[in-house]
């Protein structure tokens, strides 16, 4: 099998860095809460991340070889009928990411070429923004899923280019705060003070330490994809046995790169002044934030007017340009791995014969095009405003919220029963005794129960009962119908086996 020859362990540990890292996290962070997500982010970081960062690199290790990512982890320290349960409803859990990423490349491309948002706009050409919607995103469906089915390299470059361009946003907010703190020192401390003090603008929460819980929840999240980019391992060439190497070194990477954002934006703007203006919301605030820091740097350096629209236009466009290749490396991500992982890892008897068949660079093919299609056929019933599918789909939406973090949650439990059942992985081990796998393993599923806990609670406060139970239903129909097709397997092999005797 042909590997990735060329990539290199900085351009690994850049890939892992920029996957899970979010600069709309950090950005939302800032602006939600200030300085006060500083103790939120420490404690999701000690007690979620880089446990789970040490686990996921001691699997990734021992399993460098695999291709079933999460199935081959669970398999052996639990069971295969857990382990596909959970791979199950690892997929099903990124199915409606994947809708609405496609649905939403636009915004940033529009933004990229012509400095605006335009899909806000009724009409193209005559024509009703909701089909040019429709119709380019069907077409990035289609050029993703041809690309990926080249092979693992495209899945690569996809990473390392958005990767780059993530890294080049970052110079330039980083660069950009810096110089207005250099040319304004006597309003640092003042903006920290600022930064501190303002109220929490985080919904649900208030200046309450304990209220701000649902924080918590965000700051885990911004934590997220780690998974996903380790169930690539076997397919990272040379740096396969340096991948847990460069997953810890990355988790300390983006830890870093959080506290210093958020650092840097609170000592270099007025968090008050900023929340003042209308202009600002959660859809963008990314390019609000780079279109206000444009501005304030023309003021502090007495730009003329030209000279601050060009700078204010460079920022925003290219803020769109890092979101737009961001959305391409995580789409290109999402849309294989997951499936590559429930197809390629898991027992080939489960499927259909047609379902499993690779291609000459060992891409699933078949199965790529069917997830297409039916992405497809979503994406087009949510455009011609179904209503029936529209209710369906945000019903799913919730359903799949909780089922995103179950699986993080069996992987950290699985853990101590690896070990127990490896005992010879000590000796290469970087958690070095069982205790520690213990409190690794105890301290993650305690920061995940308490997230799933509370993203079920907080609609029944509020009253919407509906959303609430479908994110209980969820993982239950999920685990329901992964535990239908196990069992089916399970049957037909019997059955196989029973006939071979005879």
């Amino acid at each position: 099998m042909k590997q990735i020859k060329s990539l290199s362990f900085f351009n690994l540990i850049l890939i892992i860095v920029m996957t899970v890292y979010s600069f709309s996290s950090m950005s939302s962070s800032f602006f939600m809460m200030g300085l006060k997500s500083f103790p939120w982010f420490l404690i999701s970081a000690f007690f979620y991340f880089i446990p789970y960062a040490l686990i996921v690199s001691e699997y990734t290790r021992s399993y460098s070889n695999r291709t079933g990512g999460i199935y081959d982890w669970l398999k052996d320290a639990f069971s295969p009928r857990i382990a596909f349960i959970t791979a199950f409803l690892w997929y099903c859990s990124y199915f409606t990411w994947i809708i609405s990423l496609f649905m939403k490349l636009l915004i940033p491309f529009t933004i990229m070429l012509f400095g605006q948002d335009l899909t806000s706009a009724e009409r193209w050409f005559g024509i009703d923004t909701t089909y040019w919607i429709m119709v380019l995103s069907l077409l990035a469906v289609f050029c993703m899923t041809w690309v990926i089915n080249r092979g693992h390299q495209a899945v690569f470059s996809f990473l390392k280019t958005s990767s780059y361009a993530m890294v080049g946003l970052l110079l330039i907010s980083g660069i950009g705060n810096l110089l207005l703190m250099v040319n304004n020192p006597q309003l640092i401390a003042q903006n920290m003070q600022q930064s501190l003090a303002a109220p929490s603008f985080f919904k649900g929460t208030s200046d309450s330490f304990l209220s701000q819980l649902p924080f918590f929840i965000f700051a885990i999240t911004a934590f997220g994809g780690l998974d996903t980019i380790a169930s690539l391992v076997d397919k990272s060439g040379q740096q396969r046995k340096k991948f847990p190497k460069a997953l810890i070194i990355s988790a300390v990477i983006i830890v870093v790169l959080y506290f210093g954002g958020i650092m840097l934006w609170s000592g270099a703007n007025n968090l008050n002044v900023l929340r003042e203006t209308d202009q600002f919301h959660l859809g963008n605030l990314m390019y609000g934030l780079m279109g206000s820091l444009a501005n304030n740097i023309s003021v502090s350096f007495g730009l003329s007017a030209s000279a601050q629209s060009f700078l204010y236009q460079a920022f925003i466009r290219y803020t769109a340009f890092t979101l737009f290749v961001a959305y391409i490396g995580l789409l290109s991500s999402i849309t294989y791995t997951p499936l590559k992982s429930l197809i390629q890892g898991t027992p080939k008897e489960i499927w259909p014969q047609f379902l499993t068949k690779i291609n000459q660079k060992q891409m699933p093919q078949t199965a790529l095009w069917i997830q297409a299609a039916v992405v497809s056929v979503c994406i087009i019933g949510l455009s011609l405003n179904s209503t029936i599918l529209g209710a369906l789909f945000n019903q799913l939406t919730y359903m799949t919220n909780v089922a995103r973090a179950i699986p993080y949650f069996v992987v950290a439990a699985s853990y101590p029963f690896y070990r127990i059942k490896n005992p010879g992985l000590l000796k290469h081990s970087l958690i070095a005794s069982h205790w520690q796998g213990y409190l690794c393993s105890l301290s993650v599923c305690t920061a995940t129960l308490i997230a799933i806990t509370f993203q079920v609670y907080q609609p029944f406060q509020t009253g919407e009962y509906v959303q609430a139970l479908l994110l209980i239903i969820g993982p239950i129909l999920f685990g329901l119908l992964g535990s239908s097709i196990y069992q089916r397997f399970e049957k037909k092999r019997t059955q196989l086996i029973l006939e071979d005797n005879l």
